[in-house]
């Protein structure tokens, strides 16, 4: 039997990420500064939600309401702040955060624009999203599928995350080596994408012995699948959750020293949540024990590989106490 973590250790993290969010959040309710696009904050509403901070967390939506929320339910410069450049290429992935965040604290005004202008993104035959705003057959990505698919469940729009599913499913029906690497991007008139330079191969695949790998495709991909299996009923999500964890196991121990592991932690502790897989909660509590070892003295987290900065931090930082509630939820619900 597997020896899980102790769930207090979790929590008692996951608050003091929190205090951490909320001491560097301004009078005018932003959390950081915001000049330099969303990633200071897009994430933050669904954690300071996640960890009872709802005045704080709705301090943030107001900010958002105020200078980011188009008519049409998209997050778009109002000519002082803007996106980020980060983002072009991801363009549903922080649409999908900040949804999700209004929504667990009630301010369904932004939860329901966004998801209005979220849906329209979504490609009609593979279910996957776009990444890029202007281009309909842009590449699409397991990442910003399963996060749109999500606030997708959240706002009761499951037949748009029906869609996800069937693009999931089609990913992974087409790996060629699902053991050693998992293939994450599709375009919609050439399938999956499995040729590509060198040098761009990390924006494409995740290969059991590289190193820095962008292993939260593997994580997003079984707790996106869990939450679809519990809405629907349909145990067919499931076990496509369980084959997407199945990387996990084969990948370096180099894994656990990345911040990129927070969303296999999240993934496998749903999945063990809704299976009582051991080896799927081993898999969980380990990650659970590197994102203890990686948190900093004042409750925050850096990213891996030198991105240092206030942004990322508070971006990785808030991702990280979200994730934590979910990790938390699924390793007490076996």
């Amino acid at each position: 039997m597997a020896e899980m973590i102790d769930a207090a250790k979790l929590v008692d993290a996951k608050e003091r990420g929190a205090q951490y969010l909320v001491s560097r959040q301004r009078e005018d309710g932003m959390i950081g500064d915001p000049s330099g696009g969303l990633g200071c904050y897009y994430k933050a509403p669904w954690a300071l939600a996640a960890a009872g901070r709802a005045a704080e967390g709705a301090r943030v939506v107001a900010w958002i309401r105020r200078n980011m929320l188009s008519s049409e339910g998209d997050l778009r410069s109002n000519g002082e702040v803007g996106r980020g450049q980060q983002f072009d290429r991801v363009y549903a992935y922080p649409n999908a955060w900040i949804i999700c965040g209004a929504q667990k604290l009630g301010q369904f005004d932004v939860a329901a624009r966004g998801i209005e202008f979220l849906t329209m993104l979504q490609h009609k035959d593979t279910g996957g999203f776009r990444t890029q705003l202007d281009e309909p057959e842009s590449p699409q990505d397991v990442m910003s599928a399963c996060q749109a698919g999500t606030a997708s469940l959240y706002t009761g729009r499951v037949e748009v995350a029906r869609g996800v599913g069937r693009f999931l499913k089609r990913v992974w029906d087409d790996q060629p080596d699902p053991e050693n690497a998992l293939y994450f991007m599709l375009r919609p008139d050439r399938g999956l994408i499995t040729e590509f330079p060198e040098d761009r191969a990390r924006r494409a695949v995740v290969r059991a012995d590289g190193e820095k790998q962008l292993y939260f495709q593997i994580g997003i991909a079984a707790a996106f699948l869990t939450k679809l299996s519990m809405a629907t009923g349909e145990p067919e999500h499931l076990d496509l959750a369980t084959n997407f964890l199945g990387l996990a196991f084969n990948c370096q121990d180099e894994m656990y020293t990345t911040a990129q592991v927070g969303k296999v932690g999240w993934g496998s502790a749903l999945v063990y949540g809704a299976t009582g897989d051991e080896k799927i909660g081993g898999l969980a509590s380990r990650v659970g024990e590197a994102l203890l070892e990686q948190q900093n003295d004042d409750g925050s987290w850096f990213n891996t590989g030198g991105y240092i900065n206030d942004a990322v931090t508070d971006e990785v930082t808030a991702e990280f106490v979200a994730l934590l509630d979910e990790m938390i939820q699924g390793l007490s619900s076996a």
